[in-house]
Parts: C-alpha cells; structure tokens; sequence
C-alpha cells in the first residue's frame, strides 16, 4: 500500500540589499509498505520564491520547472539517435 505525503519547505529568510528573500519548495514522499522498513521515495520541485521588499511591498515570483520537458527531450533524443544509428548500420552490412 502505498501513501503520499505532500509538504511545503521554506528556506530563508534570506536579507540582501534591503530585501528579503525566502525560498520555497514542495516535496513529495511515496512511502511503499507497512513495517519499519518501508521503501521511500522522496522528490523535491521548487514552487515559488517570496521577496519583500523594504518598503513592505510583497511580490511572489513563481518558478516554472521545465525538469520534465528536459529529461522527456534527452530521452526523445537517444531513441531517435538509436533508431538512427540502426538504420545506418543495416544500410551498411546490407
């Protein structure tokens, strides 16, 4: 049985040129079994940074993770090159 934990992480507060800065992450925990032992999976993406500035303005700036669309992209690539160099390879022994 598997249970899915969400959290929010912060790190920060962080003070820079008048500003501070906090970072903010939500992670994921895949816990699979029920003894003691249990296998888990932890991930942590970035969601947002917070900067309040000195005159007490507040601006949340969102971070767009682009990991997904990244790994998918390498992995279209290799098979694409696989399939490529295969290909090759038939023509030239054929």
């Amino acid at each position: 049985m598997a249970i899915v934990q969400r959290a929010d992480n912060t790190v920060g507060p962080v003070a820079i040129e008048g500003r501070t800065i906090t970072l903010v992450s939500r992670a994921h925990a895949v816990r699979v079994g029920r003894d003691p032992g249990r296998a888990v999976q932890v991930r942590s993406r970035p969601r947002h940074v917070e900067v309040l500035h000195h005159d007490g303005r507040r601006e949340v700036v969102r971070i767009h993770d682009v990991e997904r669309a990244l790994i998918a992209a390498i992995a279209f690539g290799a098979i694409a090159a696989a399939c490529t160099a295969r290909a090759v390879a038939k023509r030239r022994w054929a």
